[in-house]
């Protein structure tokens, strides 16, 4: 629901700043100065309340008003303090030291010249494929700020020197003084507050601030967001352009459009890779030892072309600031086409222990994500028996059985990505009306013709209308492609007209939605599972249950399907967390990641949305209603015995 007004703010900000730049410039700068008169003016009444109150006893003797301003002022700092204090975190990784890495440190120091920008007092080698500056504040910004390197491991790997060099460039543009100097202000602004912008994502934290100061960033602080994302992306152009000065156009052009298409493949393809080794091994292996072997040497061409073209015409999302691939090449004038990729990688910038650096990061992941690989491992066992239970009677199969057997080849990579596709046509030729076969057959769009694949999506959007938006944007993407492939200009036109309609109505169906789910909640009239149109599959629960037996710090889970006001006959999938004593921000984390886990193993979640909360969300209200639903208990951790805590539901055949 924050996400929909986010990205609601978002767009209607993007509309002021074409409309107007230069008050959308004012309107930001003021916004920026009410936060400082807003914090510096709180610490300001509250040191004079204590002031009045400690002068006022000590020339004027005791009355009882200065008690209250005593009080007072003591609460207004304190508040004023809670909300200003340092969300600063050591960044996850291995410190390297200068004299590990000279010649990194080397090329660091010749941009520091050129972006005539603070020096980087550490390189942290993290996990992630990105590269990022993070600055940590020093006593509310009265020291000199700190500037952490924090350069991923796998984009070492993946790109060149000179590549490294242009995108490390582009990073610290960010960090300019003069040239658009409000924007590149905003820009470090918002990565600043982030940790703020997190932690008061939490009722719960939002309320110890204070009755003002929490009146205040509700109000404040989304509208802050939603403008500061708006400039940020803006400074990202204006950075690329920077940079591009320094180290040439095309090979800006070259690492921008690499280093997508790499990070595509990684997150594709390597990880991919890299989970299936659970079939073989019981205990969990570390990635990078992999990685270093394959970044360089195992994407096949014909995908990178493909990889390229789906980067390339993917939209602008709104989970990061960094615009489009297609945005940023047209914003260095730099003519779109593949180049090759890299043929070597930074890893001898790291210094001589640098495989040391790829052990110890191999083994905090695997500490990390232990009880995840042993989950996936019982996936992919109980997959391969029901793939072998259906595949000897694939000719005497059922539709739903079929779109069974293909989810199944297709979710755990047991066959090509796009092998599926003539098992879920045959399962439409069986029953035409199959809401799962064609939500299959919608979602998968590399390797079919695009008439078909249009064909599949205006269907799915007119049986499946909860899932209107993804239907959307995928086809979307098929329309960006055929612009650019010299199809035929008017037909093109036209389909675009079409699903531009289509893409109203979604976005309707989305804000009502989001108003339905704001006024009754997410239980209202919750049913089991068993009563949907389309009930799970034995095989989709067993791993929803395997994934909650592993979770950490689980005490119960229920499963539910919430019918949907806003749309007749449609519902939504809504898993309900107990993890009691559980940080805000660490349930988030968890909702992200079981959200990717379950639509990447659930087919029923292309058919219907899935709500994913927890149980300090919900309420007294809500802890009633779960009450009595006992039926839609899917995991309880006190009932399980002790040494027999399979968490796996049976495989049916």
């Amino acid at each position: 629901m924050e996400q929909i007004d986010f990205v609601q703010r978002v767009d209607a900000y993007v509309q002021a700043a074409a409309n107007d730049p230069a008050r959308f410039d004012r309107h930001v700068l003021g916004m920026a100065l009410l936060a400082g008169l807003w914090v510096w003016g709180g610490l300001l009444l509250g040191l004079a309340l204590l002031a009045w109150s400690v002068l006022s006893y000590v020339y004027q003797g005791f009355y009882g008003l200065q008690i209250f301003g005593f009080f007072a002022g003591v609460a207004l700092l304190i508040s004023v303090l809670r909300l200003t204090r340092s969300d600063w975190v050591d960044p996850e990784g291995i410190a390297v030291p200068a004299a590990e890495c000279p010649r990194l440190f080397e090329a660091l120091e010749r941009i520091r010249q050129k972006v005539r920008g603070p020096h980087i007092s550490q390189l942290v080698i993290t996990e992630d494929y990105g590269l990022r500056i993070a600055q940590q504040m020093r006593l509310g910004g009265l020291l000199p700020a700190r500037y952490h390197l924090l350069l991923g491991l796998p984009l070492a790997m993946a790109i060149d020197r000179p590549r490294l060099v242009a995108m490390i460039a582009q990073e610290y543009s960010h960090l300019r003084r003069r040239q658009g100097w409000l924007q590149a202000a905003v820009y470090r602004a918002r990565r600043r507050l982030q940790g703020l912008h997190d932690r008061l994502a939490d009722a719960r934290q939002m309320t110890r601030l204070g009755w003002a100061n929490e009146r205040f960033m509700r109000w404040y602080l989304p509208r802050w967001w939603a403008a500061s994302f708006v400039v940020a992306r803006q400074d990202e152009a204006v950075a690329d352009r920077m940079a591009a000065r320094w180290v040439s156009k095309p090979l800006m052009g070259e690492a921008l459009s690499e280093v997508a298409v790499r990070g595509r493949w990684f997150r594709e393809q390597f990880w991919t890779m890299h989970w299936l080794r659970a079939r073989e091994l019981a205990s969990p292996m570390g990635p990078f030892s992999l990685m270093a072997g394959v970044m360089n040497h195992r994407m096949d061409v014909n995908w990178v072309y493909q990889g390229w073209k789906q980067e390339y015409h993917a939209p602008t999302g709104y989970q990061g600031t960094p615009p489009s691939l297609r945005e940023r090449l047209r914003g260095l004038d730099v003519p779109p086409g593949l180049t090759p990729m890299s043929s070597s990688n930074c890893l001898a910038w790291l210094g001589k222990r640098s495989e040391r650096w790829i052990e110890l990061l191999d083994q905090r992941w695997c500490v990390r994500h232990g009880h995840d690989w042993l989950a996936y491992r019982k996936i992919l066992s109980a997959s391969a028996a029901r793939v072998a239970a259906l595949m000897p009677r694939e000719p005497y199969l059922d539709a739903d059985q079929l779109v069974e057997l293909g989810w199944q080849l297709q979710s755990t990579a047991l066959q090509h990505h796009d092998a599926p596709l003539p098992i879920y046509q045959r399962a439409l030729e069986l029953e035409p009306a199959n809401a799962r076969a064609l939500a299959a057959c919608a979602s998968l769009h590399m390797g079919m013709d695009w008439e078909a694949q249009l064909q599949y999506l205006a269907q799915a959007f007119a049986q499946l209308p909860a899932m209107g938006a993804a239907w959307c944007r995928l086809a979307m993407g098929v329309l960006d492609v055929l612009e650019d492939e010299d199809f035929d200009e008017a037909s093109v036109r036209q389909l675009r007209s079409d699903w531009r309609e289509r893409e109203v109505l979604a976005r309707t169906q989305l804000q009502a939605l989001r108003d339905e789910r704001l006024a009754h909640g997410s239980l209202l009239g919750a049913r089991a599972c068993t009563a949907l149109p389309h009930p799970l599959w034995a095989s989709e629960l067993a791993a929803l249950q395997i994934h909650l037996h592993h979770c950490p710090r689980l005490r119960r889970a229920w499963l539910l399907a919430r019918p949907l006001r806003s749309l007749a006959g449609a519902y939504a999938l809504v898993l309900v967390l107990d993890r009691p004593g559980v940080h805000y921000q660490d349930n988030k984390r968890l909702e992200l990641q079981w959200r990717g886990y379950l639509e990447r193993e659930l087919l029923l979640c292309k058919l219907m949305p899935l709500w994913i909360t927890h149980v300090d969300a919900l309420g007294p209200t809500g802890l009633r209603q779960l009450a009595a639903m006992p039926w839609g208990l899917v995991h309880d951790r006190a009932e399980q015995p002790a040494g027999a805590r399979s968490g796996a539901a049976p495989i049916g055949t």
